[in-house]
């Protein structure tokens, strides 16, 4: 097996990080496609939230495809149970992994920060501008963070393939720029968690509104908490006796944060969504909880005396709601099946000089009921 070049395969630490990355992509996926739902088809704006949204889960899934190819070929085992060309190719996708995640927290943050844009005023103008300094210097500062991993070594390729000729004397300037680099990103998250907090309950709402959004917003804390893991485990950089088993307890932390930040920014957009379940799902409870024996159809028919060219129409609207009204016929004509039925009846008729009366037929589809009288 020392100098096999096929994949490791995933087992041992390496199946938790393919469960627990997968999985995170997996509710990512389908909050993002309801975000999308909630834009095209109840709020109808889409804005530049989304658009940052979808280029940041696309980022971060290529970013996620070098993760699982670098679990593969040996990330998260231990060094000592793979092949040099199996180790080698684990760290070149791990390191590929490392860089495009970078950039997929940061537009992780731009698309929050697009998402609070929104809730601003004219006025707000200083805000604003706060905002989007804050998630630029994330940016400036995970693009440093890129340069100074290319960096380390001299080949670059030399990072993850140790046999090659040249040095890596950048390790410990690369790790201390890491460490600054989690620091801030931990700070940009938790901002942006506490701010909509302190926004949301200044603004005049009901208390239970203002609770829930300051809540779904605040759950960015979450991602602050991944950027400090990620920050304590950066020892691993220097780690170098067994560098696959280290470097993959520091990347599952780095990939966490990135879906984190994610899933946390499509949560607050989906509130419409979320309101129009909740309130079909509380209807449907309680219609059920008014079963009826039956459907319930009242015919009400109009009479009169003669009249030149005159007309009398009677239309009826009624809703099952379990409450009868004893002035009312009614007729159980079929089974009732926990649903609320609305019927309408319809009465048109025309009397003509002579006195002789003519009902009309309705429109197909309208249950109707007409009788056609003589003098």
């Amino acid at each position: 097996m020392a100098g096999t070049s096929a994949p490791y395969g995933i087992s041992n630490y390496g199946t938790t990080l393919v469960i627990v990355s997968w999985t995170e992509f997996g509710i990512c996926l389908v909050l993002l496609l309801a975000r999308t739902y909630t834009t095209w088809a109840i709020t109808k704006r889409i804005r530049l939230d989304l658009y940052l949204a979808v280029f940041t889960f696309i980022t971060a899934t290529l970013s996620l495809c070098f993760f699982t190819l670098s679990i593969l070929y040996g990330l998260g085992q231990h060094i000592s149970v793979l092949s040099t060309q199996q180790a080698t190719e684990a760290m070149k996708w791990a390191w590929s992994n490392t860089l495009v995640s970078l950039f997929a927290i940061s537009g992780g943050k731009f698309a929050v920060v697009a998402f609070l844009h929104q809730l601003h005023g004219p006025q707000d103008r200083g805000k604003k501008i706060f905002l989007w300094t804050l998630a630029s210097s994330n940016l400036i500062m995970n693009t440093i963070t890129v340069g100074t991993i290319l960096g380390t070594c001299m080949p670059a390729a030399k990072l993850w393939d140790s046999s090659l000729p040249g040095t890596c004397d950048g390790g410990l300037r690369n790790q201390n720029c890491a460490y600054f680099q989690g620091s801030w990103s931990a700070f940009v998250d938790m901002v942006l968690a506490i701010y909509p907090a302190i926004f949301f309950w200044n603004v005049q709402l009901q208390p239970l509104v203002k609770i829930g959004l300051c809540v779904l917003m605040g759950m960015g804390i979450i991602a602050s908490v991944c950027a400090i893991a990620k920050t304590v485990e950066l020892s691993a950089l220097t780690r170098t006796e067994d560098t696959t088993y280290f470097i993959g307890r520091l990347d599952i932390w780095n990939t966490t944060e990135m879906w984190v930040i994610l899933i946390v920014g499509c949560i607050p957009p989906i509130r419409p969504l979320i309101v129009r379940i909740l309130k079909k799902v509380s209807s449907t409870v309680y219609t059920r909880s008014y079963p009826r024996s039956g459907t319930e159809l009242r015919n009400y028919y109009a009479s009169g005396t003669g009249h030149n060219h005159g007309r009398t129409a009677s239309q009826k609207f009624q809703s099952q709601s379990g409450t009868n009204n004893d002035n009312d016929s009614e007729e159980n004509i079929l089974k009732g099946d926990g649903t609320i039925t609305r019927t309408t009846n319809i009465d048109v008729t025309y009397w003509h000089s002579n006195g002789s009366s003519e009902a009309v037929d309705q429109p197909n589809g309208i249950p109707h009921a007409f009788s056609r009288h003589r003098p």
